[in-house]
């Protein structure tokens, strides 16, 4: 922090020496400074000339010079720079030269505004943050007393951002803090004042970066390190140069955690003991980049890297390569002999193994190589950095302690979010670049706050990057916005994350229940609580650390329980595709539990895997009753927190899934309550009560749970609905045909009594339809006896016929 900082006066001295200065320089900028180097130039050139020809006007003309290059080196020197005046004393000691350079002598905040508008640091601020000059016009006073407040709010941003001048940056944060409502300002941008803070730091990194891309070229080791390189062609054929590729500075993501490990890997080699470090972490925390911010730091030449190790270039070896070309085992052992020989006759090269357990286990495009690495390894000749996932560390270290024990490690955590937006922040350049599009801040944090919540398979900062990457070809206009993020995040990973922002879409929230209820009959109070938590969910007023519902539904079989989820899927989660449904009757023993957390890839089928997969889906776990307490006791952690462990330690989320439960549990102590003429209002909490008290499942459990909805029996009314329900899906799938099937009332009650049982409710309706309905149909089509375009009813009398079948007639 620059000295004089807390006692500069919020006061602007218009003829003060750096006032002028920074009006000097602006108008001999562009134009006139290129016209300075012209007649410097002209004047020496000239002068030379003259003398070679004879002509001693020449030593005048050569003198000419001298004035000229005074102002280029005052220009280079003093003019180009502007640092602070310490210890500085009043606003015109600390302002930056494009500011000072513009302003009048008395300048209102609204003139502000606009220089801010001029200059490249209200450009940024406008391009990332939306804080454009027009939003800064509208907002500032033209009154030439309110300067002072604007001044002092400036010199407190200073203060807190340790920024090394007040720029327009800073200005324009110090506007908007002097606004009435700078809060509600701030927030219809989606910003907060501590984003506005990080994006005055922003600013400053992307002038030290620019700053050290023009000098970086100066630091690579010129002609010298080229020839003390040996001679290496399997090398140069089955390994990337990663120096070569970030000569000039291009990773640009030296953070502090970054700079935390390589100076890790900076003591490991330039130490005298085992010239080895394994870098361990899961994927996506960033081990191949700490890998090259190493090799940038080497062939650049940073002053702290030890001579032994300058200039030295970082290998990778292509692990894929190796094993393609190779006829087994003798032949791969042999060519990876030859280029870890190559490696150590060079002397100057550090090999990287990423993905090293490749070379360490048998399997499908891995091949173990142990007793040619090890040795080496021990060695510690020759200098080697591996990359490695943690459970396979684990997995290898136990098989081969020998291995494990000549391993130096350095394990890599994930970032924290601060950590991850420097490393987002920095890497947006390449995408830019890349894509030829603009990031908004706004995109940074939204792809970080998805990132985190729906890209399991990464752990940061590479799931932030995955969601930053996919958006860019989202970009509107080429600027990535907030809303390009969750487009992509939508189409790419088939979720809703965005608000009901949409007239059709609030339509559709505030009419959930009949859109249900167009495939589901009765259960109202059911069809309510879902449909409410889905509203809340979407309107983003529920708790985002659980599931987005919870719900035990009881009664009997055929009521409509699984079916409410199935249409749920439909209608909301766009096809019953999304709905995974799991029978806990299977998973009845305690070592049933490791199913539900399987890998994916060992069972593609198992809970943890199919909710990463479809994280936006209906869960539902049917007969929940016959599951396993200890089963049960893993779906605690589910409905109390959102989230399961996988079997590989990965957190997997459940947080924008609906949870539902079924149970039979008590079906005949409801069917008891109707028959006795009770309606469910009046009956569900004390049957809620008995439950709890028949110990089925324990309190605990229980109370996890949204809503525990009791589902009541079909009438007979309902179960005629149910049955045009399942015409209506018979006429469906005679769309293509264009036929049309209707059945006779009588027809319908005859459907009714074949398939209505009371011990499995409305489920042997659908069969009964489709052995009397779909079979009459059948035969009328292969007999030619219906035209397309007609409509057949279906009679009485050919329902009783059909339905004759004693497999068919209800039990009595």
């Amino acid at each position: 922090m620059a000295e004089g900082r807390g006692s500069v006066k919020p006061v602007f001295n218009y003829d003060s020496l750096r006032s002028q200065k920074a009006r000097f320089t602006r108008h001999l900028g562009g134009v006139w400074r290129t016209i300075n180097y012209l007649l410097l130039a002209s004047a020496v050139i000239i002068g030379i000339l003259l003398l070679i020809g004879g002509y001693s006007i020449g030593w005048f003309v050569a003198s000419l010079a001298g004035p000229l290059l005074m102002i280029a080196i005052w220009w280079q020197g003093d003019l180009l720079t502007m640092d602070i005046r310490q210890p500085a004393d009043t606003m015109d000691d600390i302002l930056s030269a494009s500011v000072l350079g513009r302003l009048p002598r008395n300048p209102s905040p609204k003139q502000i505004a606009e220089i801010i508008g001029q200059i490249r640091a209200g450009q940024f601020m406008a391009t990332r943050f939306g804080i454009s000059a027009n939003f800064l016009l509208n907002i500032a006073s033209d009154n030439e007393a309110d300067t002072e407040a604007v001044w002092r709010s400036a010199i407190n941003i200073w203060e807190r951002t340790g920024s090394p001048k007040v720029t327009g940056a800073v200005l324009a944060v110090a506007l908007i803090e002097q606004a009435p409502g700078s809060d509600g300002l701030l927030a219809s941008l989606r910003l907060g004042m501590e984003d506005v803070d990080r994006g005055i730091k922003w600013y400053e990194r992307i002038k030290l970066l620019a700053e050290e891309s023009a000098t970086s070229s100066l630091r690579t080791g010129g002609i010298a390190r080229d020839w003390s390189f040996g001679y290496t062609p399997l090398l140069s054929k089955f390994a990337k140069n990663v120096s070569s590729s970030v000569i000039g500075g291009t990773i640009m993501s030296k953070t502090d955690v970054h700079e935390e490990n390589v100076n890790r890997l900076i003591n490991v080699f330039s130490s005298n003991g085992r010239q080895n470090i394994t870098l361990v972490g899961p994927d996506g925390v960033g081990k191949s980049t700490i890998v090259s911010v190493f090799a940038e730091m080497l062939i650049d030449g940073y002053k702290h890297v030890p001579s032994n190790l300058l200039y030295q270039q970082v290998y990778m070896l292509d692990a894929t390569a190796l094993i393609s070309v190779a006829n087994g085992r003798g032949e791969l052992e042999g060519l990876v002999t030859q280029i870890l020989n190559e490696a150590y006759l060079a002397k100057n090269i550090i090999l990287c193994l990423d993905n090293a357990q490749v070379f360490f286990e048998e399997g499908l495009g891995s091949v173990d190589l142990s007793t040619v690495l090890t040795p080496i390894l021990e060695a510690g000749r020759l200098k080697i950095i591996l990359t490695m996932d943690e459970q396979r560390f684990l997995q290898i270290s136990q098989r081969k302690p020998q291995l494990a024990h000549t391993l130096n490690t350095l394990n890599i955590s994930p970032t924290d979010e601060l950590e991850t937006y420097d490393i987002m922040r920095d890497q947006l350049v390449y995408l830019e670049f890349q894509h030829k599009v603009t990031y908004m801040y706004q995109a940074l944090t939204e792809a970080y706050r998805i990132g985190d919540r729906y890209v399991q398979d990464l752990a940061m900062p590479g799931r932030a990057l995955k969601v930053m990457e996919m958006s860019a070809g989202y970009a509107n206009d080429g600027l990535v916005t907030a809303q390009s993020v969750h487009d992509a995040v939508e189409k790419t990973m088939n979720l809703k994350i965005s608000s009901s922002d949409t007239s059709e879409e609030k339509d559709k929230l505030l009419n959930l229940e009949d859109l249900i209820h167009q495939r589901m009959i009765n259960q109202v109070r059911a069809v309510s609580v879902v449909s409410d938590a889905i509203r809340r969910a979407r309107s983003g007023v529920r708790n985002q650390d659980r599931p987005v519902g919870a719900f035990l539904f009881l009664g009997p079989t055929g009521v409509g329980k699984t079916e409410l989820a199935k249409a749920l899927a439909e209608v909301y989660y766009q096809g019953e595709e999304n709905l995974i449904r799991l029978n806990l009757n299977e998973f009845n023993l305690a070592e049933d539990t490791s199913r539900l957390l399987a890998d994916g890839a060992d069972d593609p089928l198992s809970l943890t895997a199919q909710i990463s997969k479809q994280p936006f889906s209906v869960v539902l776990f049917d007969e929940i009753e016959k599951a396993h307490p200890q089963v049960l006791a893993t779906l605690l952690q589910l409905l109390d927190e959102g989230v399961l462990t996988d079997s590989s330690g990965r957190a997997v989320s459940f947080r924008d899934a609906i949870i539902i439960a079924t149970t039979n549990a008590g079906a005949e102590r409801i069917s008891e309550y109707i028959s006795r003429g009770y309606q469910l209002e009046q009956f569900e909490a004390t049957f809620t009560d008995e439950l709890l008290k028949a110990n089925l499942f324990a309190p605990e459990f229980i109370n996890r749970f949204d809503e525990i909805v009791v589902f009541k029996p079909l009438g007979k009314a309902e179960l005629l609905q149910v049955v045009d329900l399942i015409l209506k899906g018979v006429n469906k799938t005679l769309e293509l045909q264009q036929i049309q099937v209707a059945v006779e009332p009588d027809g319908r009650e005859l459907l009714v009594e074949a398939g209505y049982d009371p011990r499995l409710g409305a489920r042997p309706l659908r069969r009964v339809v489709q052995r009397s309905v779909e079979n009459v149909i059948a035969k009328q089509l292969l007999s030619g006896t219906i035209a397309p375009g007609s409509t057949t009813i279906v009679t009485a009398a050919q329902i009783r016929e059909a339905v004759g079948g004693p497999e068919l007639v209800p039990p009595s």
